[in-house]
């Protein structure tokens, strides 16, 4: 379930999700009602786009979905960042966590394909860890 994530004080992102090839999950300006239960709003404008749709307990398969989205709309997502200049391009990885009471230590790395592809179009990198026994409590 990889997403990226871009953000915009200043510039909406609504045409460029209208016109785009590029899957979308989510586009929200700011002022837009993020939870009317408490009557939140969104404080910047921001779109997300589906990079993979693997488990959370599946990082080596978002990674190559992650390659090859980048790979895919590279020059697209490279018009958006050059177009709307966003504050910040967030690829978010969900993990779940694996410490318990016989694994002290979680690693996971990223291939420097990855890395390359993300630096050339100036994202950062982010990995959630959730706890899997209690991600349905958010």
């Amino acid at each position: 379930m990889c997403i990226l994530k871009v953000f915009s004080k200043s510039t909406s992102f609504k045409d460029f999700a209208e016109s785009t090839t590029v899957p979308v999950f989510s586009c929200f300006d700011k002022g837009d009602v993020f939870n009317p239960k408490r009557g939140t709003t969104y404080d910047e404008n921001r779109i997300s786009f589906d990079v993979s749709d693997k488990d959370w307990d599946d990082f080596p398969g978002q990674v190559e979905d992650a390659i090859a989205f980048l790979s895919k709309w590279e020059s697209e997502l490279t018009e958006l960042n050059t177009k709307f200049s966003p504050e910040e391009m967030i690829l978010d990885f969900p993990l779940y966590s694996r410490l318990d009471g016989n694994i002290i230590n979680q690693n996971d790395y990223l291939p420097k394909e990855l890395i390359t592809l993300a630096g050339r179009l100036g994202l950062c990198i982010g990995m959630s860890i959730y706890d899997k026994d209690h991600v349905d409590d958010l």
